[in-house]
């Protein structure tokens, strides 16, 4: 009795000598870090993206009133020349909105900075009819920044051609001029600057079309805007083609 007394502690130092790793009790192990945590990479500096989207609330304006166009020259010095197409558009368009993507904003430290920008051109009815991107370089400091070199890096034409096409081979013109027309009367409503692309035209069934658009909104002079992908329904009726479904 008393030599199995003395082998009971030795059995249980030697099943925890064997037990799995992960039991409880263990500690988990510590993580050890060599050096400094690496520095987050500083911000732009603010004056950057107000000399940007000053600039193009500039070219904005003088898209809606061409007679502010020498306005929008004044960023530009002498020795850059831009025609007046890429400037502010071509004749009757207007810049509906414009964006800095996020770190579109580059320092060249120089006394200067190189800025990315998107924007979107409307007709005179609010449909869209281009949206580019440019690199916009700018020189200066503070107050005093002008464009040295505006480059336009990729434009893309806006041509709702194909959807009225679609609409004439299912003999349905009806339906494409009046979504057109209630597309139209919706940017007349707006408060705010706003546009409007129709980008498709297919049969819905039971005697509907659907026509997916995408709807633009931004305010007047500040960078950003938004879009409303919704799509309009159409539904022939005894007065003929009625909109049956469209977001405001």
């Amino acid at each position: 009795m008393n030599a199995m007394k003395r082998l009971i502690p030795a059995l249980v130092l030697l099943a925890a000598g064997f037990a799995p790793a992960g039991a409880p009790g263990d500690e988990p192990p510590t993580e050890i870090r060599l050096g400094k945590p690496k520095a987050p990479a500083p911000r732009p500096d603010p004056s950057y993206a107000r000399a940007a989207e000053r600039f193009l609330a500039a070219r904005q304006s003088a898209s809606i009133d061409r007679s502010r166009e020498p306005a929008a020259r004044r960023w530009l010095p002498k020795a850059v020349k831009v025609d007046t197409a890429t400037l502010i558009g071509s004749p009757g368009q207007r810049l509906v909105a414009f964006q800095l993507p996020e770190g579109g904003i580059e320092p060249l430290g120089i006394g200067g900075f190189r800025a990315t920008v998107y924007l979107l051109f409307a007709d005179a009815q609010g449909r869209v009819a281009e949206t580019r991107d440019e690199v916009l370089t700018f020189v200066g400091s503070r107050e005093t920044y002008v464009c040295g070199a505006l480059k336009t890096a990729s434009t893309m034409r806006w041509d709702s051609e194909d959807v009225r096409k679609s609409a004439e081979r299912l003999h349905s013109r009806e339906a494409y001029e009046r979504a057109d027309e209630f597309l139209k009367d919706w940017v007349n409503q707006q408060r705010r600057t706003a546009a409007y692309s129709m980008q498709d035209f297919y049969p819905a069934g039971s005697g509907k079309i659907m026509i997916p658009c995408l709807r633009f909104t931004a305010e007047v002079g500040k960078r950003g805007y938004e879009v409303l992908d919704s799509p309009i329904i159409m539904k022939r009726g005894p007065r003929g083609y009625q909109i049956e479904i469209a977001s405001n």
